[in-house]
């Protein structure tokens, strides 16, 4: 529906034009199998037995979150692998003869072979990337059924590496949930149509839309248009775009004319200029459409709608990073795109992802990294709409590829940047997550200059610092953990740090401990630390590694939410490495974060309130002002005008008192925001609280409804102690999905569940059956409680409905500049620490490695513990040394420890034998036979040549449970002179 007024038309309610074009949601009535069937593709074959689900859908929702982490960076690998099938029935109306019928996946895991009416039409196996068919040859119309078949495989081998060729399809990045988990459309459209941007399979890119010479006076718009003539006959044809703003006004328009051919596919320009536009900043991402309308003569053919956001922006290397002009630190986090959910699995509607963004935002993110494979459409759609400046990747995992591994990668890269790049969210493509070859880059960069030639983005890899042959590609570096920067001659952002792990449910050592500490597996934990030093851990790692930093843009925090790749501690059934957990429930880390990046007055006190009568324990606040007073009872307690790493205020010793404690942040004398815990009184009720879609639960068999239940006492207020088991009755249309316990295995899918921290949370899916389900939860010494939820109807006529998935409407926000910002130490361009021996040195630890000269006895063998080397051998003695910290000696990684060699060298590592040798050791390394003794630990000494320009890449101290007073390698390094 449109209205005229003068000079101009308004869209209301954002209807815009269709033209002849439907877009059919695609997800509801599947039918399925976790099985391969022969001839399931076939039209004929009998399919009434099997399951009716709806994407998107996961076959591994039911057995993951189950399994404890197996530790040393390996993800929970018991999930069901294989081949499955889906199917779908539907039938178009006589209505749509003529037309052209395309089916889009936003993505299926890992391999789909697509089948429609028995003809098999193609397959695509990068798991990540959108895809499309033109089923138009192989449809059938009025009452006559259309069967699509999807044959799904998510088999991988046993170890990353060897996974040949889909290196990434690994729960070492990415749980390997297999199925149809993203949406799935049918475009209809007229025979003379715009094409969409997906080039696997249909090879046809879209529009295209970019801005010059923006400034707060004006902006010029190019749109560039592919567009189709299927007819038999030419066509005359105007295409013109409008550009519609953020209350459906159409405050520019422009077109262009000509005649296609029978067949003939072309690209028609236009260009216009709009005065004083409104820019999207990351505060303020104020979001045009632009609708392109195909006409000939006065009718409207078809219509597409593309995203336009209008900004500039510079990385400068030596100040950081500017949108528009303004200066804006980037803060927030690496996320997977499987965005894996206990009990869900990697199978999420929309507007949960949604929900993942909102808390992102809540806690002052605008900043994401993408790890390492594409988000999903929706996600990048909503990086336009929260203000989150985007790193976005193709597929990879951490090598550098070649053969059909590469082909597959480049082709997605492709595939990708079409399909996205109209999205003014990202900022920069990710090559990949692993340095590459000059030829390669050259084919990453051809790819971006054909189809984003205008974007202006840059363009990195992850770890381009351990080739020599990426300095002559790299726009900016794409930094892991923060520690130095690689290239002085570039910007740099970070892709992940802080990679520590905490689970939710553990206060702190003064309060009981909920099967962590006290669980058998915790000595095989790499981290053995409580959610209250995880959030204080977020502000050390910030401030230290990017924060302080005046040339550096900033960088992700890995990850934001809790999932099971990976993990380095067998505790748990997730890597508990999220501001929030697997469910989406925050952390005290969530709100430390909040409390240093949003940009209004904040105040947190880590932890509780409820501690054992005599407990004394220091007191972490954290607060973007300038000093804290901290009060219990309403008795001050201290003031703190000296933070720590810029933003934690720490009162020692503190007496707890049942009642209230109160944190102020002060500015200038005078208090901007107030922070109050208070003691809970003793468990008396169980309190239930949904969470749903915002147009409510739909019954239309995936979508999802959230149960919180919390414990609370007589005023209402949640226990934070509380624990205990809570057993759970559902009655209705609906799926039980349940929740987790991150500490216990084989937790999820089932009707009880523990309390942790006072609260956790359940799912249920939807069927196709509207109605009321009613759940009721009890704990043993409290009184039962219900909640009742009624699921919505939805239209689905033939297999087809109308109703897109839904999501939260846009709110445009304008965010204020930072209130306060901690001092920063000045920044002199050119000065670094640096060596002549470890050039490009970089560290990914989780403390800071030091370059040093002059080995010598006396000299600091750690960053972190006072022990010296005594006697040295003379060819080791003035060599340059990397000081290591002891702290990282059960941390593995792959790229712990990278440089080039600046010069022909020798390189030696002085390496604790009561460790077994890592992998690189024994096989680049020769044991020398001597011994050097650090402390009352003796150290074999190993050595090998390296040339100059080498690139030396060096793992973890072990990927094996270590004794306790096991040490971690230190590096050692001496010119050589022939």
């Amino acid at each position: 529906m449109s209205c005229q007024t003068e000079n101009s038309i308004v869209y209301e309610d954002g209807n815009l034009p269709k033209g002849n074009r439907t877009k059919y949601n695609f997800n509801p009535d599947w039918k399925f199998i976790k099985n391969n069937p022969e001839n399931a593709e076939l039209t004929d074959f009998n399919d009434e037995s099997w399951p009716t689900v709806s994407c998107p859908h996961t076959f591994n929702d039911v057995d993951t979150f189950d399994d404890y982490s197996l530790g040393h960076h390996n993800g929970e690998e018991n999930q069901w692998r294989g081949t499955v099938w889906y199917r779908k029935h539907f039938k178009l109306p006589d209505s749509d003869k003529g037309k052209k019928v395309f089916i889009e996946f936003e993505s299926v895991r890992q391999i789909a072979d697509v089948y429609i009416n028995g003809k098999h039409i193609g397959q695509n196996q990068t798991g990540f990337i959108p895809f499309g068919f033109d089923l138009t040859p192989y449809v059938k119309f009025g009452s006559e059924d259309n069967i699509i078949a999807v044959k799904v495989n998510n088999d991988r081998g046993d170890h990353f590496r060897d996974n040949f060729p889909l290196v990434w399809n690994h729960e070492h990045w990415h749980p390997t949930h297999g199925g149809i988990y993203r949406n799935v459309f049918l475009h209809v459209t007229d025979p003379l149509y715009i094409t969409l941007p997906l080039y696997d399979n249909l090879k046809t890119v879209g529009t295209y839309v970019y801005t010059e010479n923006i400034s707060d006076t004006n902006a010029d718009i190019f749109v560039n248009t592919e567009v189709k003539n299927d007819y038999d006959v030419e066509k005359t044809i105007t295409l013109e775009a409008q550009i519609i703003d953020a209350n459906g006004k159409v405050v520019q328009a422009s077109s262009s004319e000509t005649t296609l051919g029978a067949g003939e596919k072309v690209t028609l320009s236009t260009n216009t200029s709009l005065s004083n536009p409104n820019r999207w900043y990351s505060r303020h991402p104020y979001m045009y459409k632009v609708l392109t309308l195909l006409k000939e003569g006065d009718k409207v053919v078809d219509t597409y709608e593309t995203p336009l956001g209008i900004r500039s922006f510079e990385f400068n290397k030596d100040k950081g990073f500017f949108n528009n002009g303004e200066y804006a630190k980037l803060h927030g986090w690496g996320q997977k795109p499987t965005n894996t959910w206990a009990g869900l699995g990697a199978a999420l509607p929309d507007w949960l992802r949604d929900h993942t963004f909102q808390l992102m935002d809540e806690a002052g993110g605008n900043f994401i990294r993408w790890g390492h494979c594409a988000g999903s459409p929706s996600e990048i759609a909503m990086g336009d709409k929260y203000g989150f400046v985007t790193l976005m990747p193709g597929v990879s995992g951490e090598s550098e590829d070649e053969g059909e591994t590469w082909d597959i990668r480049i082709a997605a890269f492709r595939d990708m940047i079409v399909y996205y790049r109209n999205h003014p969210s990202i900022f920069i493509w990710e090559g990949g997550n692993w340095a590459e070859s000059a030829a390669h880059y050259e084919e990453i960069l051809e790819v971006i200059n054909t189809y984003d030639p205008n974007g202006k983005r840059l363009m990195g890899n992850r770890r381009a610092d351990v080739k020599t042959d990426s300095e002559d590609y790299i726009s900016i570096e794409i930094g892991t953990e923060g520690w130095e920067r690689e290239y002085p001659n570039l910007p740099l952002v970070e892709s992940e740090y802080m990679r520590e792990e905490a689970p939710r449910r553990i206060w702190d050592k003064y309060s009981p401990d909920d099967n962590f500490f006290s669980h058998p597996n915790i000595q095989k934990n790499t981290y053995k630390i409580t959610s209250e030093q995880f959030a204080v851990r977020q502000v050390e790692h910030w401030w230290d590694k990017m924060g302080k930093k005046a040339y550096h843009a900033g960088g992700a925090n890995w990850i934001f939410s809790d999932g099971t790749h990976g993990g380095r501690g067998q505790t748990e059934v997730t890597r508990a490495s999220g501001e929030v957990d697997a469910v989406r429930l925050p952390k005290e880390a969530f709100y430390t974060t909040k409390a240093m990046w949003r940009p209004e007055p904040q105040v947190h006190i880590v932890g509780h309130w409820n501690y054992k009568e005599g407990t004394k324990k220091d007191i972490f606040v954290v607060s973007n002002t300038a000093g804290v007073k901290l009060y219990v009872n309403d008795k001050l307690i201290a003031e703190n005008k000296s933070p720590e790493s810029g933003y934690i205020f720490t009162f020692k010793n503190v007496e707890w008192k049942s009642g209230e404690i109160r944190a102020e942040g002060i500015i200038n004398n005078k208090v901007k925001v107030t922070q109050t815990k208070s003691t809970a009184g003793k468990p008396v009720a169980l309190r239930l609280t949904s969470i749903i879609g915002p147009k409510g639960w739909q019954a239309d068999g995936s979508d999802i409804a959230l149960i919180d239940v919390e414990v609370v006492d007589a005023k209402g207020r949640r226990c934070p102690l509380a624990t205990g088991r809570v057993d759970f009755t559902i009655s209705g249309p609906a799926i039980w999905r349940g929740g987790y316990n991150g500490g216990k295995e084989h937790s999820t899918n089932n009707l009880y569940l523990d309390i942790e921290a006072g609260i956790n949370r359940v799912a249920v899916r939807s069927l196709l059956e509207a109605g009321t389900i009613i759940i009721t939860a009890t704990q043993e010494g409290l009184p039962s409680v219900s909640i009742e939820l009624t699921s919505n109807p939805l239209e689905i006529k033939n297999g087809l409905t109308t109703v897109l998935p839904q999501v939260f409407e846009d709110v445009l926000t304008e965010e204020p500049m930072p209130i306060y910002t901690p001092e920063i130490p000045e920044y002199i361009p050119g000065k670094t620490n640096k060596s002549k021996l470890f050039t490009k040195f970089s560290y990914t630890g989780d403390a800071k490695a030091m370059l040093r000269t002059n080995m010598h006895w006396g000299k600091k063998a750690y960053t972190d513990m006072e022990e010296n080397y005594t006697v040295v051998p003379k060819y080791l003695r003035g060599a340059e040394y990397i000081r290591t910290p002891n702290s990282d000696n059960r941390y593995w990684a792959r790229d712990l420890l990278q440089f080039i060699a600046g010069t022909n060298m020798d390189i030696y590592v002085l390496h604790d034998d009561t460790v077994p040798r890592p992998e690189f050791l024994l096989e680049d390394f020769k044991d020398t036979g001597d011994d050097i003794t650090v402390g009352k630990v003796k150290m074999s000494i190993f050595y090998r040549k390296a040339v100059k320009g080498e690139s030396i890449v060096m793992a973890g101290n072990s990927d094996n449970d270590l004794p306790a007073e096991s040490r971690m390698y230190t590096v050692v390094a001496k010119k050589r002179n022939n």
